[in-house]
C-alpha cells in the first residue's frame, strides 16, 4: 500500500482507521429501536458516511468497523453507498467489549499499520484527522486522546495533563472535576507499541475501555500518552438533543454543500433559503429561514417548516403541521400541531 496523500502532500507511515459502530444506542430511544447509530442520520446521511469521507480526506484508504447491534444494516450500507477514496470492512462482535474491546476485536485486520485513527461511531465533528495524525507524530506519543473543553466536564471522561500536554491521569468520577476542563471525545491516535499494551490486557475485564484500562496502563509502563487539544465542532450524538444541535449546526456551515443542492422552488420562498436531496414534490406549504428537504419529502399546502430544520427523507407533513427548529428521521408522518425544537420520528404526536 502506498502512503497516504493528503492535499497532494504524503503523510508518512501506514495509517489505518477504526471506527466503533457496535453499540446499541440506547439512549436515542425510539430512533435506534431499528436503526444502528451508527446510521443515524446528521443532514440526511448517516454518521458513519461522514466520518468515512472524514478519514479519507486525511489520506487514510483503509478503515475497518467493529460491528455488533443490528450489523447486518451497517454491513448493507456499506455494499450500497460506497465512501469514496476508503475501502470500509467489518469485522462483527458475538458480543459488545466495550470501546477499548471494540479496537481489540479488530486487531487482526491491522497488520502492518503504523498508527491507528481510532473515531467512535457516534462522534459528529469537523476535526481534520491528518492534523491530528501529524501532531501525535510531533508529541512522540505512543497513543493521543483528542480533547475538548466542555462547561462542565464531570458527567464525561475527565482528563489531567502536566505542562506539556502529556496525560496523567483519566478520571471517570461525577463527583470530582479535574481543573484543566478537558474531556475525551472519543477519538484516537494508537501506535503499534499501544496496540501491543492492548493486546496484554486481553480477557483481563469483560468491558475494556480507553480511560479505565488502556490509558492507566499505558501510564503505570511509563509510556507517554498526549492530549490533543481541538477547537473544531465536536458532539457526541448520544441522546435526541444532542442530535438535534448537531444537525442544526452544521446546516450552517460547508458541510450542507457537500451533501445538499439549493433547491428549485426557493424562488417562490422568498424568506427562505431551502436546500434540497433527491427528488420530492413542490413545497406548496411556507417555508422560512435554513431548511434541508430530503428525498421524497412532502410540505402541501397548508404546513409551514420554520429553519433551522432539516426533514428526513420521504418526510409527510399534515395540512396544519408546524415544523420549527427540528428535524425529522426518514419516514416520519408529521400531523397536524406545532413541533418546535424536537427530533420527530415516525408518527409525531404533538407535545411529545
Amino acid at each position: 500500500m502506498g502512503a497516504p496523500v493528503r492535499d497532494g502532500r504524503p503523510v508518512p507511515g501506514d495509517v489505518r482507521g477504526v471506527i466503533l459502530a457496535a453499540g446499541r444506542g440506547t439512549r436515542l430511544g425510539s430512533i435506534t429501536a431499528t436503526m444502528p447509530k451508527p446510521l443515524v442520520p446528521v443532514l440526511n446521511r448517516p454518521l458513519i458516511e461522514w466520518i468515512a469521507e472524514d478519514l479519507a480526506a486525511a489520506g487514510i484508504s483503509e478503515a475497518v468497523c467493529n460491528l455488533h447491534y443490528l450489523a447486518p444494516a451497517v454491513e448493507a450500507w456499506m455494499h450500497a453507498a460506497p465512501v469514496h477514496g476508503i475501502r470500509l470492512t467489518a469485522v462483527t462482535e458475538e458480543r459488545l467489549t466495550g470501546p477499548a474491546g471494540g479496537l481489540l476485536a479488530v486487531l487482526g485486520q491491522l497488520a502492518g499499520a503504523d498508527q491507528v485513527v481510532v473515531v467512535s461511531g457516534d462522534a459528529c465533528t469537523t476535526v481534520d484527522f491528518a492534523d491530528v495524525v501529524a501532531e501525535h507524530r510531533r508529541r512522540g506519543a505512543v497513543m493521543s486522546v483528542v480533547t475538548h473543553v466542555v462547561e462542565d466536564p464531570r458527567p464525561f471522561g475527565q482528563i489531567g495533563v502536566d505542562a506539556g500536554g502529556r496525560i496523567t491521569a483519566m478520571v471517570r468520577a461525577p463527583s470530582r472535576r479535574l481543573p484543566s476542563g478537558l474531556i475525551s471525545t472519543g477519538m484516537y491516535v494508537v501506535s503499534t507499541a499501544a496496540l501491543d499494551v492492548l493486546s496484554d490486557l486481553r480477557g483481563t475485564v469483560p468491558d475494556l475501555d480507553f480511560d479505565r484500562h488502556l490509558v492507566p496502563e499505558l501510564l503505570r509502563r511509563g509510556m507517554p500518552v498526549a492530549a490533543i487539544g481541538t477547537t473544531a465542532y465536536w458532539s457526541d450524538v448520544g441522546v435526541p438533543q444532542t442530535l438535534l444541535s448537531s444537525s442544526l449546526y452544521l446546516l450552517g456551515t460547508a458541510r450542507l454543500r457537500r451533501s445538499a443542492r439549493p433547491c428549485q422552488d426557493r424562488s417562490s420562498h422568498p424568506g427562505a433559503d431551502i436546500w434540497c436531496q433527491g427528488a420530492h414534490p413542490p413545497v406548496e406549504g411556507a417555508v422560512t429561514g435554513r431548511v434541508l428537504l430530503g428525498e421524497g419529502v412532502s410540505v402541501p399546502a397548508g404546513s409551514r417548516v420554520e429553519g433551522p430544520s432539516v426533514l428526513g427523507a420521504r418526510t409527510v407533513l399534515a395540512q396544519g403541521a408546524h415544523v420549527r427548529h427540528s428535524i425529522t428521521m426518514p419516514h416520519t408522518r408529521v400531523p397536524a400541531g406545532l413541533f418546535d425544537n424536537a427530533v420527530l420520528s415516525g408518527r409525531a404526536d404533538t407535545g411529545s
